[in-house]
């Protein structure tokens, strides 16, 4: 049941409070496609301040107004709106960065066969650039001269451009610098206007002076002890150029409504459904390290989204966010829409592994809450497949001379495909009898034009299975029919 997660969550984070690993956190989990809710659940632990290891005078408990620092969450935004602008025909996405900022010229580390450093590239984690963490989460304040004089002295490589994933802020912070270029404004008012304000995120800032600061929770640094005096106040930095890369402050409620937009399954809002998609598709996959002889998911970077997919839960969208005294976490079960968003006030706080054991927790106690989206057949392979099932239990042959491809009788002759299904039977201990009473309701849907029917047989350890596929055409027709006998899951058929 959701009140077993829901309880179960709470216990988790304030028990990440109590063992002082986060100075506070505020969460929500999130609606999906079923939902009108967009919160579903809400909570939180800790508090906004903490001197010494106690709450600071006057500061209030972590709540689900609280406001905080969203880190490099914020990738999203600067992704959407470059699509955006993409969308609008003010760019292209393979344009030299250098097209739109001039001063980006020269600034990389290149070799001759090096493609030049495209917005694709930046927006993927795929130009090569070396990873800025922390360097970067320092930068935040830079200016566009500063940031100029930073480019004129040159940036290294770590990889060829194109070739692998590193993860780049100053990639971000150049986006952020198209957006001023191309629009004649500046990145932090081209996201307000495009998408803050359209979709309501009125506690979503760039700076103390943008939201309601008696909300504001204190990010801390976590120093060398053990206990909650571990957390020390560290002070804001003010917007600049690397603002574009982690500069938005916002609440749970806001981050509930950024990704139910960037989930949705249907055409509406500030950003067409179709570049929404795009950047929720592996555009450079990402190493990880073997665990125990394999590996528990892929994992890959879209547009200022993570994707990964794993065993048990499907493919899930994310980002985390980890800044001077803050760390938070967005992910999203693409299937179901249902998600998870945490904000917490301290450095390195735990905000993506708990968000994580909380979409586990919903799979484990509340299963159909983020049930795999099953496809439907297709109304043309519907019918082919109520024909082909007849003709297989010896129905007329004018089934087949309807729906047949050109190909199916030069793979197989018709005499032959109905001998395969004879022996097939008998094996099984099956009867055209049992042919006929199958429904194409009861196939596997692997795709809208691929269905798979697995039948039990009467013989102990054997299985009837029969594949059907349609042809590419839109007026499909049936290019793939085979009946076979296999073994029953958990067994090996007789010899």
């Amino acid at each position: 049941m959701l009140e077993n997660a829901v309880a179960a969550l709470s216990a988790l984070v304030e028990e990440a409070v109590a063992e002082s690993r986060t100075a506070g956190v505020s969460w929500a989990l999130i609606g999906g496609h079923a939902h009108e809710e967009a919160v579903l659940a809400h909570g939180a632990a800790g508090h906004r301040e903490l001197h010494g290891g106690a709450p600071a005078p006057g500061s209030a408990p972590m709540d689900r107004g609280t406001i905080s620092r969203i880190a490099s969450m914020t990738k999203s935004f600067t992704a959407a709106t470059v699509l955006a602008l993409r969308d609008e025909g003010a760019l292209r996405l393979d344009d030299p960065v250098a097209l739109h900022v001039p001063e980006a010229a020269g600034a990389f580390d290149q070799v001759p066969g090096d493609p030049e450093i495209t917005l694709r590239l930046l927006l993927t984690m795929s130009a090569g650039l070396v990873t800025d963490n922390p360097w970067g989460d320092r930068q935040e304040s830079l200016t566009r001269e500063q940031f100029a004089a930073v480019l004129a002295g040159g940036l290294g490589a770590a990889h060829r451009p194109g070739t692998a994933f590193e993860y780049s802020n100053t990639g971000y912070a150049l986006l952020g610098r198209v957006i001023d270029e191309v629009t004649g404004s500046d990145y932090t008012a081209e996201i307000r206007r495009r998408f803050l304000d359209p979709l309501g995120l009125a506690d979503t800032g760039w700076s103390a002076a943008e939201i309601d600061a008696s909300r504001l929770a204190t990010g801390h640094r976590v120093a060398d002890r053990a206990d909650a005096s571990r957390f020390e106040p560290v002070p804001l930095d003010s917007p600049g150029v690397y603002g574009a890369m982690a500069g938005l402050f916002s609440t749970v409620d806001d981050v509930a409504a950024w990704v139910r937009f960037l989930a949705a399954t249907k055409e509406g809002g500030p950003l067409s459904l179709a570049s929404r998609r795009e950047m929720q598709q592996i555009h450079r996959h990402q190493s990880l390290p073997a665990r125990d002889g394999g590996f528990d998911r892929i994992r890959g970077y879209g547009f200022g989204l993570v994707i990964e997919q794993f065993p048990d839960l499907g493919t899930v969208i994310s980002h985390s966010g980890g800044y001077p005294g803050y760390g938070s976490f967005m992910v999203w079960h693409r299937d179901s829409g249902v998600g998870v968003t945490m904000l917490a006030n301290s450095k390195y706080a735990p905000a993506t592994a708990l968000s994580m054991q909380a979409l586990r927790l919903l799979h484990a106690e509340v299963p159909q809450l983020l049930a795999p989206r099953v496809p439907v057949p297709a109304p043309r392979t519907a019918q082919a497949a109520t024909a082909m099932l007849d003709w297989l239990a010896g129905g007329p042959e004018e089934q087949a001379e309807r729906w047949f491809a050109d190909t199916m009788d030069l793979d197989a002759p018709r005499d032959e495909r109905r001998r395969r299904a004879a022996t097939a039977l008998e094996r099984t201990g099956l009867s055209a009898a049992d042919l006929r009473a199958l429904q194409v309701g009861e196939a596997e849907v692997l795709t809208p034009a691929q269905l798979r029917w697995s039948v039990p047989g009467a013989v102990e350890g054997t299985a009837l299975r029969i594949d059907l596929l349609m042809d590419p055409r839109r007026e499909a027709l049936v290019q793939q029919l085979e009946t076979t006998a296999v073994a029953a899951p958990g067994a090996q058929p007789k010899a």
